[in-house]
């Protein structure tokens, strides 16, 4: 973002293409001061969950002095959706979010902390690897790898995973 206004006007763009698709409380989070703060916090939250997984951190946050983001992912929380819109899901589209807030979080404060969840937490890796305005990272429970698979399985088990039905109860 060029200043603090255009990234609050991104993510109030971001915000309005929310509230036409997705279910209550599950639209991206903006807590904003006003202006440009020392620190921005981008909060991005696990698979299958939504921004309201992290609304009292970004209060918290708030309150103590930071400008806070919490993005939505791609095919989250979508009203009168099932969980298996998820199969949709592509790393471009995750990497593409993940990218957009860290665009709007250098408009909104000096430093750029992004932390994250499971998934959310691998895309704040990639955030901190990929993009220079990101000082911080905080990586809680990434997804990297099966747990309890020999690590020959991994790529079959991956490649499996990519091929058979999705199924949600």
């Amino acid at each position: 973002a060029r200043d603090y206004h255009d990234a609050v006007g991104r993510a109030m763009r971001m915000i309005a293409d929310d509230d036409s698709i997705v279910a209550e409380g599950g639209a991206t989070i903006l807590r904003v001061h006003g202006v440009r703060t020392p620190r921005a916090i981008v909060l991005i939250h696990g698979f299958t969950d939504s921004p309201h997984q992290f609304a009292e951190l970004a209060d918290s946050l708030y309150a103590s002095g930071d400008n806070v983001l919490v993005p939505r992912l791609p095919h989250h929380a979508l009203r009168g959706r099932n969980v298996g819109e998820l199969a949709r899901l592509t790393a471009a589209e995750l990497v593409h979010t993940a990218d957009a807030a860290v665009d709007i979080a250098a408009g909104l404060g000096d430093t750029v902390v992004v932390v994250g969840l499971s998934v959310g937490g691998t895309l704040a890796l990639w955030a901190g690897e990929e993009r220079p305005e990101v000082r911080r990272t905080v990586v809680i429970a990434p997804a990297f790898e099966f747990t309890h698979v020999p690590s020959i399985l991994e790529r079959p088990l991956v490649n499996l995973s990519a091929r058979i039905p999705n199924v949600s109860r």
